[in-house]
């Protein structure tokens, strides 16, 4: 479908799409378990800890796939430090370079609470600075770090759909909604991995009170899909009739968020109170909006040439 404008595609490949699917996961954990922490009550604090568990390790992953798709490992590094003077390279205008310092200190905050969790379990012989690593959590040195965690995770998960936003691409740069809607997506996946990495220790009422926080995620992840093909004008319908606007519909819409959504709502369809199958879409859903998204904007470039 030809649109009127040349811009250069950037070529991004499946690197990218995982890497802005994991970091959603990561993103999007993390900050429930901030607010579980600043909200939450003590008996939440076992999905906390699975968030913790798996922020920091996705997160290095990330970090493996930007730095595999850029070719050099010293391009990551050269965008947060200058390579002549060793001075910090931070230009507040370019939303790459922001976005390279959060996810920089996102994944050092996501390591502290890492090693807090592995302290307060006693794993790996950490278990001597639990005292220590409660100081993450309690007092006004928690409430601070929960802040901060909150606010680069929230920020983290709709950073990426706004680097989007920032280029010049067709689809991407059309609409304002792109970030909004990956903050949405990760708040769901990310609370959907949450459910199916629950611990056996964790109590019914927690459980319930995340499922309902992730069915307004998903709630609200529908109504942002809806405002994003409406702000995008003219360009909706030709996005509608391609193959990644019909993954969009039913891949993402259909099957990723309207089914765990009948499901949780009809705990007969699901055959009780099993909460693995709903989250399983909802992760499925996420990886085909990031991956629809992405491309969409890559293949209207080349077919616009």
């Amino acid at each position: 479908m030809p649109v009127d404008r040349i811009v250069a595609s950037p070529h991004w490949e499946w690197w990218l799409v995982f890497y802005f699917y994991l970091g959603g996961i990561a993103a999007g954990a993390y900050f429930m378990a901030a607010l579980i922490e600043l909200i939450g009550s003590e008996e939440d604090r076992e999905l906390a800890k699975v968030a913790y568990y798996l922020a920091f390790p996705l997160v290095a992953i990330c970090g493996i796939l930007l730095i595999l798709d850029l070719g050099r490992p010293e391009r990551f590094w050269h965008m947060l430090i200058q390579s002549e003077t060793f001075w910090p390279m931070f230009k507040y205008w370019s939303p790459m370079s922001v976005g390279s310092w959060a996810l920089f200190i996102f994944g050092g905050l996501s390591f502290l609470s890492f090693l807090g969790v592995l302290a307060e379990d006693r794993r790996f012989g950490l278990g001597r600075f639990s005292n220590l690593a409660r100081w993450l959590h309690r007092g006004p040195i928690g409430l601070g770090f929960e802040l901060l965690a909150a606010g680069v995770g929230f920020f983290i998960a709709s950073y990426t759909g706004a680097l989007l936003t920032a280029t010049n691409q067709p689809f991407w740069s059309d609409s304002p909604l792109i970030g909004a809607l990956f903050l949405a997506s990760a708040a769901s996946t990310g609370i959907a991995t949450m459910l199916l990495l629950r611990r056996r220790s964790t109590s019914r009422g927690s459980l319930e009170r995340l499922e309902t926080a992730d069915s307004l995620a998903i709630g609200l992840e529908l109504l942002l899909i809806g405002a994003f093909f409406v702000s995008l004008g003219a360009l909706a319908m030709p996005l509608i009739r391609s193959r990644f606007g019909l993954l969009l519909l039913i891949g993402t819409g259909l099957l990723g968020l309207l089914l765990p959504l009948a499901l949780r709502f009809m705990p007969r369809l699901r055959g009780g109170q099993n909460m693995v199958l709903p989250a399983i879409l909802v992760l499925i859903g996420g990886f085909i909006l990031r991956y629809s998204i992405l491309m969409a904007g890559q293949e209207l470039t080349i077919a616009g040439r």
